[in-house]
């Protein structure tokens, strides 16, 4: 990873905010690094601010490579001449490059997991425990080893830090718009989600520190946000009663509430506002109700966005085809009646599918590793 410092010059007596983004130069961000899209928010004082953008480690003879990286939308202060943007250099240091395919590495394979679906570099424990998981195989025990990375690959998804914070993001775009060609089946595009998620994901790391806390923090201040957009307030005018401003994220998100799911929303509310309609978004999307409904289109979505690092009518897709046949196929497996907010009962629903190990066993996102 490389850590870039935002300095904030001159007088830093008030709250500024300014948006970064990462784009493509000569490097790939489906091959050589995660996007890295965000705000940075100064509190009064603070000079400076950081955030880090992930390598990739591939197999690929290349040459030094760029990334472009630029800063937008300052509020309360500007951007310095010169200072909007900058490149990233990644160094050719591998010659000759790996042998083999990087990715059939064990602790590369957990530790692109953490940057795929977490947003950041693992911590050693993580790193160390998961890689140890699949390395408890025989070596020359393929059909061991293809299990075991199939499911470690799985927890990622089911962990708290994803559930909390990825699936989170998916849920609240599905309570708030409709299926349009803007946005297909009402799921974020791809940057929508990355940017989003890495806002809640923001100095998380579970386990570690108050996380809990700056969680909790993290999600209240994307809600409030969150009901500010413009494209939001389209589809919730600031003028609808609270019972149809919960109806409406309910209906959305496909679910008929049970009555003690309403009254929760509704409480959360309570006096409407910014506040008030933010903590009722939360409360639908967080309902046992809609966190079943919404799990299995979730987890597809997953598959293209985490692995394959692309919306899912991409290239080499032209539509929702291959989304959908995986959707019912997840569905065929789902079993009536199971709640998938526990974690046994998810994952076996996702084992039986079969459908991560045929993620990343396919040669789209062992390419992006590996000529």
């Amino acid at each position: 990873r490389l850590t870039v410092t935002v300095n904030r010059l001159n007088d830093a007596s008030g709250e500024a905010t300014v948006d970064y983004a990462t784009s493509d130069g000569s490097a790939s961000e489906r091959r050589d690094y995660t996007t890295a899209l965000g705000r940075l928010r100064f509190a009064p004082g603070e000079t400076s601010k950081t955030f880090d953008v992930l390598i990739t480690e591939d197999a690929y003879q290349e040459p030094d490579e760029t990334i472009h990286l630029a800063l937008s939308n300052p509020s309360g202060g500007g951007l310095t001449g010169g200072k909007g943007a900058a490149v990233i250099n990644i160094l050719a240091n591998d010659s000759p490059p790996p042998a083999g395919n990087p990715i059939d590495e064990s602790q590369t394979f957990v530790r692109q997991h953490y940057h795929d679906f977490l947003n950041r570099e693992p911590d050693a424990g993580g790193l160390q425990f998961w890689s140890n998981d699949i390395e408890l195989c025989p070596a020359a025990d393929q059909q061991c080893r293809q299990a075991r990375r199939a499911n470690v690959s799985a927890a990622f998804f089911l962990s708290i830090e994803f559930q909390r914070t990825g699936y989170r993001v998916i849920r609240f775009y599905r309570a708030s718009f409709p299926d349009t060609p803007q946005r297909p089946r009402a799921l974020p595009r791809y940057r929508e989600f990355l940017r989003d998620t890495q806002e809640l994901q923001r100095g998380v790391v579970v386990g570690q520190g108050n996380w809990q806390q700056k969680l909790n923090e993290n999600l209240l201040a994307f809600a409030r946000e969150w009901v500010q957009r413009p494209d939001f307030l389209a589809e919730f005018p600031a003028e609808m009663e609270a019972d149809e401003y919960i109806n409406k994220l309910f209906a959305n998100s496909g679910v008929t509430p049970t009555p003690a799911e309403f009254n929760i929303a509704f409480d959360a509310y309570n006096n409407g506002g910014v506040e008030g309609r933010a903590r009722a978004l939360i409360a639908v999307v967080d309902s046992n109700s809609v966190y079943n409904r919404q799990y299995n289109p979730a987890l597809v979505l997953m598959q293209y966005i985490g692995y394959l690092r692309r919306n899912p009518d991409d290239p080499p897709d032209t539509g929702y085809a291959g989304f959908d046949f995986w959707l019912a196929k997840l569905d065929s497996f789902s079993q009536p009646g199971e709640d998938v907010s526990n974690d046994t009962v998810a994952f076996l629903r996702i084992q039986r599918a079969e459908m991560v190990r045929a993620f990343i066993e396919s040669i789209e996102y062992r390419r992006r590793f590996a000529p």
